[in-house]
């Protein structure tokens, strides 16, 4: 809607996560490569921790990019259900990719029967299987020791196995962890996201701009630091209200968005994007 009056090629904030424009600051730099030393030694699972908004996900996307041996990825994006339901859901996933039977076993030793062999299938094509649990703070007990677990002893002891995994959460899912030790100590890195400093905010605010085709100066440069004020750094927010600062200035036909757009878009959006 306000792209034309920008002058802007492609909106600049979205939600969408696209390694191409992810923004490396040195939070999620030092994340990577911290995961990249982890998987290319096989060293064992990654755990990557940040609050709501701060590109656990985008990282994850983004170390796929970069990490072209690892394929195929099970994403799994909802784990909260019954240790049960969650193996099962996971066979079916890597049979899909490795194009066996589907999931036929009732019994979970079974299930990780069929697991190993379509992990087998996928490494005699050339394939390690990552399997990413998003949202892994929702995981229960149950399933950590039921289903992590057992994939972790699996991955461990067979070695045409080729699986690597990535546990991805909340802060607390780090509290979780530490109880279970026979899961703790297999944990190869651990890495924690922050927002962006008030520079680094700045700089993807003007970069995403660029990359969109924009003009580095539509936000002036105290709006920028009331921006980052208000987010403290957090991608998401910072996404969501300037997106809402461009449209609010598209309306009033602005030259530039000032502090004023920052606070009055923050009132509206702030709640809910906490």
């Amino acid at each position: 809607m306000y792209e034309a009056y920008w002058k802007l090629k492609q909106k600049p904030f979205t939600q969408r996560q696209d390694p191409a424009r992810f923004y490396r600051s040195k939070s999620h730099q030092t994340a990577l490569l911290r995961l990249k030393y982890a998987l290319d030694n096989l060293a064992g699972p990654g755990l990557i921790l940040g609050a709501s908004g701060t590109g656990k996900t985008g990282l994850v996307k983004l170390l796929m990019a970069d990490h072209k041996d690892l394929q195929p990825l099970i994403h799994i994006v909802f784990p909260a259900l019954s240790p049960d339901d969650l193996l099962r859901l996971v066979a079916r996933e890597i049979a899909t990719f490795a194009a066996v039977s589907p999931v036929i076993s009732t019994g979970n030793d079974g299930v990780l029967c069929e697991i190993l062999t379509s992990l087998r299938r996928l490494s005699n094509k050339g394939h390690r299987t990552l399997l990413c649990f998003d949202d892994a703070h929702l995981l229960s007990e149950e399933a950590l020791l039921h289903v992590v677990q057992p994939l972790l002893n699996l991955a461990e002891s067979e070695e045409h196995a080729m699986l690597a995994m990535l546990l991805v959460g909340q802060p607390v899912l780090s509290a979780k962890i530490r109880k279970l030790h026979q899961i703790s100590e297999r944990i190869a890195v651990t890495t924690a996201l922050t927002g962006f400093t008030a520079t680094e905010t700045a700089d993807y605010v003007r970069n995403s701009l660029l990359q969109s085709g924009g003009r580095a100066e539509i936000f002036s440069g105290d709006a920028l630091q009331r921006l980052f004020e208000i987010t403290a750094g957090n991608p998401r927010r910072i996404n969501r209200l300037s997106d809402m600062a461009l449209l609010v200035g598209f309306a009033e036909q602005l030259g530039q968005i000032t502090v004023g757009q920052i606070d009055a878009v923050s009132a509206e959006l702030m709640p809910a994007a906490a």
